[in-house]
């Protein structure tokens, strides 16, 4: 049996492994962080995509025979990596680590202009998807997470972020309202088809991140009412998607109405929108997709992938939309509620990402988690997509996310908004 000084040593040499990883494997050219990082690393060979990913995303550096970085600079993926080195700068002891959390902010706020200046502009505040792919496409789950990391971050002694991400959320807010006021109406649109504004929809996944940015903004922002976008959500989206989604839809291997991805999402979002507003089907939903995640845990520590965008199967882990979310979403549930369940599933969940974290001798693998574990083959493995997969190695949404949860365990701190 360990003691809690050899576990929280064991915690620590991961945050430690995955940060070197960031700084050699090529994914952050400098690796001082002055022109961001990439969204991922990809190895090409075998990928059954490819012809895709490179018509998407033509942005590429070979590092390696195989390997090429995706040079595409995302806000949300640059944010969730500073606020990674910004906190194991404190747990590591390592202060060029915040240094290197300073230099991705200038790089986002200076150099990519990704964030819509233009007071006049409808979209004002927003932040695009990406510097080299059309950075005025807007996206409601990227933008949640740049809103509660800017808020973060900014609370976190850079006071000079925080009107930054309030105009963020401010705009964000009156993007969503519209959807809420057709569903009233109509009581069947999945999604307004809207140039600005994409991923407008009940999915956790989208509109259920909005609300984690939401219980942030309310915080800085008193005088903007943000319940008018939380409770309808929590309102509505318990229950599922709407029918005409659901028909497009694969079935889930719990036979609920989300996937175990969204039940991650659900449970992270609800936890704290549930602390921030203090409304009790909030505090349900939370709970109620904590225990999702409880039930339908492997014995190994993971989750069944299932989500659209990554190969399925209920041995397969995925990395970039299930095990990455559940995990953040069972801390702060326990967090919030204090029930055991929840704490050792995430332990379990933690165990089992210590467990597979790449020890791959080669530097542009040692340290990080790769997009897919195959748990029957006992390798990263499984299949690629698109966008998912074993050959895809990101940045932010894997990588950094699941360092957080270390980083949690560790500091007892968390994605609260106060």
């Amino acid at each position: 049996m360990t003691t809690d000084r050899q576990y929280m040593t064991d915690k620590k040499q991961v945050v430690r492994q995955n940060i070197d990883w960031f700084l050699r494997s090529g994914i952050m050219r400098p690796s001082d962080g002055f022109w961001g990082v990439a969204e991922r690393i990809l190895l090409t060979e075998g990928h059954t995509d490819l012809a895709r990913v490179n018509s998407f995303f033509p942005c590429q550096t070979q590092i390696a025979p195989g390997l090429v970085v995706l040079e595409h600079r995302r806000a949300d993926c640059n944010f969730e990596v500073a606020l990674a080195f910004d906190w194991a700068s404190e747990m590591l002891g390592d202060p060029s680590l915040k240094s290197i959390a300073d230099t991705l902010i200038d790089f986002l706020v200076h150099r990519t202009f990704m964030r819509q200046v233009d007071p006049g502009n409808p979209a004002a505040g927003l932040w695009g998807w990406a510097m080299q792919h059309n950075s005025t496409t807007y996206w409601t789950d990227d933008n949640a997470w740049v809103i509660t990391c800017l808020f973060i971050l900014g609370r976190r002694a850079r006071p000079n972020l925080i009107p930054l991400a309030i105009a963020a959320a401010r705009t964000l807010r009156l993007q969503i309202l519209p959807y809420y006021e057709q569903l009233d109406r109509e009581g069947k649109n999945t999604e307004i088809p809207r140039p600005l504004m994409y991923g407008v929809n009940l999915s956790p996944h989208w509109l259920g991140l909005a609300t984690l940015a939401f219980a942030h903004a309310s915080v800085a922002d008193p005088q903007t009412d943000y319940r008018d976008v939380v409770e309808p959500y929590y309102r509505l989206a318990p229950s599922g998607p709407p029918l005409s989604l659901s028909r497009q839809r694969k079935p889930t291997s719990t036979g609920l109405p989300w996937t175990l991805s969204e039940y991650g999402y659900l449970a992270l979002a609800g936890s704290i929108a549930a602390q921030q507003f203090n409304q009790p089907l909030i505090s349900d939903t939370a709970r109620m997709a904590a225990d999702v995640l409880v039930s339908h845990q492997s014995p190994n520590g993971h989750y069944a992938a299932e989500h659209d965008e990554a190969p399925i199967a209920p041995h397969l882990a995925d990395m970039i939309y299930t095990q990455n979310w559940a995990t953040l979403g069972l801390y702060h549930a326990w967090k919030l509620f204090g029930d055991e369940r929840y704490r050792t599933s995430f332990e379990s969940s933690l165990d089992f990402l210590a467990r597979i974290q790449d020890c791959t001798p080669n530097p542009i693998f040692a340290g990080c988690w790769r997009g897919m574990y195959d748990t029957q083959s006992g390798h990263w493995g499984g299949g690629d997509q698109f966008e998912g997969g074993a050959r895809s190695l990101y940045s932010g949404w894997t990588n950094a996310p699941i360092a957080w949860s270390f980083l949690f365990d560790r500091f007892e701190q968390g994605l609260f908004a106060v």
